[in-house]
């Protein structure tokens, strides 16, 4: 016998009723409605459930037996539904944030404290490649992205803002010639070989190594690595030296690496990247950034222009 559960739970409220009308009005049917599920429900059973008169709706022996089994099943049913959905309320919505090499730098730790701090919010975070930012986006795998500028990207489908800027350091190997110092300009680096990104956007690499310098001439190119850690694995190995932001030498310390500022060249730009249509979860992320960014920015840091 397969009794579903819709026609359990009108057995049950009829037996506590008594009288189809009411019952009917309960479940927000009609009585005929009714009538036929009960009707249908002693042909399954194979037997009699109510004694119906003009005057009485009463339960038969077989419907005293069976009440306390539909009622069981019922309730079991209500405590399920309940347990599904408050898991559904407490899982709620996730939030997926991509990260590109240091993120929001100095930032990124306030952001992910205060946006873990609203409940029922799930979170995933992930490192990014230096070309995946859109991808991510634009294909559902991230809600927000933290990444560096400049990034190429279509402002009908991307928005990227501006979030904190911090300056730019030149790494090296430890046993450089300009490791020792506590700053450099950016003329001091003529003759080296620059390391860089994969499939760099020309734009993005230009900006970054700086090309062309003041004097109009043209840094070196050599290795290429897919990721900051490649790079820097390159760096340590001498196979050149690179440009990267400040917060590399907190969220990529290594002893046998320096990160020297240089003190003449643009900061680096932190972009807060979403899709044009934005998620509400991606709307609280951004209010939240941007608040932990005026935040920092009061103590002394360093805001972005918008």
């Amino acid at each position: 016998m397969d009794v579903a559960i819709p026609t359990l739970r009108y057995f049950t409220v009829l037996a506590a009723e008594l009288h189809f009308g009411r019952a009917a009005e309960r479940l927000s049917i009609s009585s005929p409605s009714l009538s036929q599920q009960i009707s249908g429900l002693e042909r399954s059973i194979g037997g009699q459930l109510f004694e119906r008169t003009s005057r009485s709706v009463t339960l038969t022996a077989l419907g005293a037996a069976f009440l306390p089994h539909a009622t069981k099943v019922v309730e079991a049913h209500d405590e399920l539904c309940e347990w599904v959905e408050r898991r559904r309320v407490a899982t709620g919505p996730t939030l997926r944030i991509g990260v590109v090499a240091a993120g929001a730098a100095p930032l990124t730790a306030a952001i992910m404290s205060a946006v873990g701090s609203i409940p029922d919010l799930g979170l995933e975070m992930r490192r990014v490649g230096f070309f995946d930012v859109v991808g991510e986006l634009l294909n559902d795998r991230a809600d927000v992205v933290l990444a560096a500028a400049p990034l190429p990207h279509d402002p009908a489908t991307v928005e990227a803002s501006p979030l904190w800027t911090e300056p730019r350091v030149l790494v090296v190997p430890a046993g450089h010639p300009l490791a020792d110092r506590s700053s450099i300009e950016i003329a001091e680096t003529a003759g080296e070989t620059f390391v860089a990104a994969s499939g760099a956007d020309p734009q993005a690499l230009a900006w970054w190594v700086v090309d062309p310098r003041p004097d109009g001439s043209h840094p070196r190119i050599g290795a290429r690595a897919d990721d900051i850690e490649g790079i820097l694995d390159l760096v340590e190995a001498g196979m050149g030296v690179n440009i990267a932001a400040a917060s590399a030498a907190t969220h990529f310390p290594r002893s046998t690496l320096a990160f020297v500022p240089v003190r003449d060249i643009e900061p680096a730009t932190v972009l807060l990247c979403t899709r044009a249509q934005r998620s509400p979860i991606a709307e609280t992320f951004v209010r939240i950034a941007q608040t932990e960014a005026r935040r920092a920015w009061a103590a002394g840091g360093m805001l972005a222009d918008r």
